[in-house]
């Protein structure tokens, strides 16, 4: 008897093994002897695992697709290679139809067109799109995130629910399976009948077999359906191809079918499974949420395995079990019986034990009380939390976080956000040891390394920040990430050639990264190249509208160039998302006083120091106004209480001067100018327009985010 598999089950197995170059070999010679639209998915699938993307996108772009799953896998080569129109167009624009004709894949290519309407500035269809995508799959979460990035306003309670009870995702592949069983066929269509399973295959016989021939054409009216062969789309699947698809001889001889005995009780076997599984259909769906041991569905066991093992001993064929010598056994003694009795007995009992062994094994299925429900109220509390931290209310969002489960709570993305969260706060000393306490743990991670180096760049710690870029250069050099950190590394010690090259290779490697755009931006700021800064900072606004630090850094190049009513309408962009940042109201404040509206401008810094009353910032920016304003005794206070915090900071003990100058304290006066020259001999705080020196004041708040 000749071997036979599908080549489409060998195909996914090499998937499923990370075994890619196996797989395509395969695949490329299935689809070179039937060309097809599901061997060309099968093929595409396998180059696309291998980031072979060009290979897929031209493979399926030269071939009318109708299969749903093939048009998804064009869309998403699309995207990666940033081919954005054709994805659009692959996928479909009207979200009902997208939502009917993907099916099971419908919340995830929905998923994929919110990532094209939002990669093309069409942020209205893409929240509709991630909300549809939740609406049909609750788990979505990736759409969640992106709703909540994009500022929409959703609420996870009504997110992470079940609203509809016919949720099917990820069971309705063993449904159909079950309702279009009177249509799977074991046998060989080219045997005439079933008559003949029983004879024996010889020499003198094989040449009167029907060779099953290797078609090129793939008609489900005319050939019979395959045993057990995988789906070119989930590789678990029977298919209703012929048995020629995906088929290929494994050695050059004639391919034959030889029927066995087995096939026929296997036949006959079917009406049986048939009727269990639809049996238990009605509680499958429920089953996917049971709170007992996790079950996974795989490929059926072989043939092989099925009728030879311990287990299946006693399925053996009607005919082979008669035996002449059966009907001429002597009778058997009383005692002889009472012993096989009794062993009867036991048998029986251990049998019971090990049905209810296997009962405490089996998951229960309770739809009240379900994994399910269980990881949607996670999703729900989780959700909660990360909505307050993209609307940068961190107090709140730090609190919901650390009221989550422990587990949870102690996860690296948990820990992450609390620390992002701190960041908000310019709470850099706490966000610093959250960020060092997950670099312990998990070395490997990049994700929020970039706000920790920022971090350490607003604590002034030059040799962690060294370390740090320097662990995360050697761990990835193809993620931005590391870049960032080296920039920030080099920008902290005023090497700000070599901090723009880093800063650049972060931008080149992530375009879409805005953060790495406004962090670019910032650094031209301070070289004084202005028009490449605001380029910068309104490539990182077209990226992510709600990033409030390029919106602040272009307000800053402005004040710098005196242009205070472009600065202000800028800030009030920046405000409009971090409403709670004191550090936007100090810069507000400024604009204002520049313009004349020294009461708004007062108004706007007493906000900014109840905002923030731990930055120095808000109070000098503030003494000076009031100086300004014609209020010199009042500026005193704050001056006092800089003079404690800031010992050493000579435009304190400047601006302290020209306070007392202002009340005729003219020694007290002297005394505060001369402090000031012998913390800064060369004057380079004499530029007091800005406040404190750029190195302290113009970055600080320029990256608070």
């Amino acid at each position: 008897m000749i071997v036979q598999e599908p080549i489409q089950v060998i195909v996914w197995d090499c998937l499923n093994n990370y075994e890619f170059d196996n797989a395509i070999f395969l695949a490329e010679r299935l689809h070179a002897e039937v060309a097809s639209e599901e061997t060309a998915f099968l093929l595409g699938t396998c180059y696309y695992r291998a980031r072979r993307l060009n290979e897929a996108h031209y493979l399926l772009q030269n071939i009318p697709l109708t299969l749903p799953q093939a048009r998804f896998l064009l869309a998403k080569c699309c995207v990666d290679l940033k081919l954005y129109k054709d994805a659009e167009i692959a996928l479909g624009t009207n979200l009902d139809i997208v939502a009917s004709e993907f099916g099971e894949q419908a919340p995830y290519a929905l998923q994929l067109l919110a990532k094209i309407f939002n990669t093309t500035e069409r942020r209205t269809k893409a929240a509709d799109a991630s909300r549809k995508a939740l609406a049909l799959n609750p788990f979505m979460w990736k759409s969640f995130l992106q709703l909540c990035n994009m500022g929409e306003k959703v609420e996870p309670h009504q997110v992470f629910q079940i609203n509809n009870a016919e949720f099917t995702f990820g069971v309705s592949t063993l449904v159909n399976l079950v309702s279009n069983s009177e249509n799977i066929s074991f046998v060989n269509s080219n045997i005439p009948n079933n008559a003949n399973m029983n004879a024996n295959v010889t020499p003198n016989n094989v040449s009167n077999r029907t060779p099953m021939t290797m078609s090129t054409s793939i008609t489900p009216e005319t050939q019979a359906p395959v045993k057990r062969m995988h789906s070119v789309f989930s590789g678990m699947a029977p298919i209703p191809f012929s048995p020629s698809f995906g088929m290929l001889p494994m050695e050059e001889s004639p391919i034959l079918y030889t029927p066995t005995l087995t096939d026929s009780n296997e036949q006959k076997a079917i009406p049986k499974i048939v009727n269990s599984l639809r049996a238990h259909v009605g509680q499958l769906k429920d089953a996917v949420f049971s709170p007992g041991p996790r079950c996974t569905l795989g490929p059926a066991p072989r043939r092989s395995s099925r009728l030879f093992s311990n287990n299946n001993s006693s399925y053996s064929v009607k005919e082979n079990n008669k035996s002449p010598s059966r009907k001429f056994v002597a009778p058997k003694s009383p005692r002889k019986n009472k012993q096989r009795t009794a062993k009867n007995i036991k048998s029986n009992s251990d049998t019971n034990e090990r049905t209810k062994n296997i009962e405490t094994l089996t998951p229960t299925i309770t739809p009240k009380n379900t994994n399910g429900v269980a990881l949607l109220n996670l999703l729900k509390e989780l959700g909660e939390a990360y909505k307050s931290l993209t609307l940068l209310d961190c107090k709140n969002a730090i609190k919901l976080f650390q009221e989550i489960p422990p587990k949870q709570l102690a996860s690296p993305w948990v820990q992450t956000m609390i620390a992002r969260a701190h960041y908000e706060l310019a709470q850099y000393d706490a966000a610093a040891k959250i960020f060092a306490e997950i670099r312990k743990q998990h070395p490997n991670r990049t994700e929020g390394m970039d706000i920790y180096s920022t971090c350490l760049w607003h604590l002034q710690r030059e040799a962690q920040l060294s370390a740090l870029a320097q662990e995360l250069v050697e761990l990835d050099k193809n993620n931005s990430i590391s870049w960032l950190a080296a920039g920030n590394c080099f920008s902290l010690h005023k090497e700000r050639e070599t901090a723009l090259k880093f800063f650049k290779r972060a931008v080149q490697i992530d375009p879409e990264a805005a953060y790495a755009h406004a962090l670019l931006g910032h650094e031209y700021a301070v070289a004084e190249e202005t028009d490449k800064a605001l380029t910068s900072f309104r490539t990182a606004v077209s990226i992510d509208p709600r990033n409030y630090v390029a919106w602040f850094g272009i307000a800053t190049v402005y004040a710098r160039q005196e242009r205070w009513k472009a600065s202000e309408v800028h800030i009030r962009r920046a405000l409009a998302v971090h409403p709670h940042s004191g550090v936007l109201r100090c810069q507000l404040g400024l604009a204002q006083a520049a313009l004349g509206k020294m009461d708004r401008a007062l108004a706007t810094l007493e906000r900014a120091v109840a905002l923030d009353t731990e930055n120095p910032l808000c109070r000098f920016h503030r003494a000076s106004v009031l100086l300004r304003a014609g209020r010199p005794q009042d500026a005193l206070s704050d001056l006092h209480h800089l003079k404690d915090i800031a010992p050493r900071e000579s435009l304190v003990y400047y601006l302290l001067g020209k306070v007392h100058n202002k009340l005729g304290n003219s020694h007290l006066a002297l005394m505060h100018f001369s402090w000031a020259t012998d913390l800064d001999p060369k004057g380079t705080g004499g530029h007091i327009k800005e406040g404190f020196d750029p190195s302290k004041q113009e970055d600080p708040p320029e990256r608070t985010s």
